[in-house]
């Protein structure tokens, strides 16, 4: 069986060099992303993040399915029509006008899509929702969604809750999943549904029902699916159904 191509787009960080110019952009992705679409069944496309927005739609000529991975920095909040707090990490323009072009050209194609952690938040703002910019100081009660040392735990985990949705189809009712994050989708965008929350009312999944399948979840199933954390087979099973979506979609 052919397998679907399934475009995730990468990080863009720096490395130092000796000579000029002595700071360097390169695209980086962790190897749980191309590790859990290959045992899903998918081909693994990594895609850079281009600047120029034409460039970065027409990456999707050659692909069936994009996943938006996650990243260490924060979306600029000026996309959702706030003024920034001091808790917003630094964001990164580069990368995020590449994800949001590519998000609203696939959802225009009605081509699948996944968000992972940032890449809901993507899916999110692209919708024309938007985001808590600092989980602790905007939540009261909020659980621990990042751990504090995070040179002992990369995640925490904590349970989801999962209405009726394409998640929950995949999941069940409920999950246990990792958590790294400071942010979250505050209010969905228009046709933007809420699928999954954790129990202090975060939300944790998203999803666009008019859509072959548009999902975002605020953990890392990659991870999970990779690593075997937490509920590892309903991670792997999530990029299953996806990479079976985007089958249909390049039959």
């Amino acid at each position: 069986m052919k397998r679907p191509r399934i475009g995730i787009t990468c990080d863009v960080g720096k490395r130092n060099f000796p000579e000029e110019p002595k700071v360097r952009p390169r695209h980086v992705l962790m190897d749980a992303y191309v590790e859990s679409v290959i045992k899903a069944g998918g081909a693994p496309l990594l895609l850079p993040a281009v600047e120029d927005e034409q460039a970065s739609v027409s990456l999707l000529l050659g692909i069936d399915g994009l996943i938006i991975s996650g990243g260490g920095h924060d979306i600029d909040p000026m996309l959702y029509g706030e003024e920034r707090l001091p808790e917003c990490s630094p964001t990164n323009p580069k990368r995020e006008t590449a994800e949001m072009a590519a998000c609203r050209g696939a959802m225009s194609r009605d081509m699948p899509v996944l968000g992972i952690c940032g890449g809901m938040q993507v899916i999110n703002i692209a919708a024309g929702g938007t985001l808590y910019q600092d989980i602790p100081s905007q939540v009261p009660d909020a659980l621990t969604h990042r751990p504090e040392n995070t040179d002992e735990n990369t995640y925490t985990f904590h349970e989801i809750e999962i209405g009726d949705s394409i998640l929950g189809e995949v999941l069940g009712a409920s999950s246990v999943v990792n958590s790294h994050h400071h942010q979250s989708a505050r209010e969905v965008g228009p046709g933007v549904r809420v699928s999954a929350r954790t129990e202090d009312g975060v939300i944790e999944a998203i999803e666009s029902p008019s859509h072959q399948f548009v999902v975002g979840v605020q953990w890392h199933p990659e991870s999970m699916s990779a690593y075997g954390y937490a509920d590892m087979d309903g991670a792997a099973q999530l990029f299953s159904r996806f990479v079976d979506e985007a089958r249909i979609f390049a039959e």
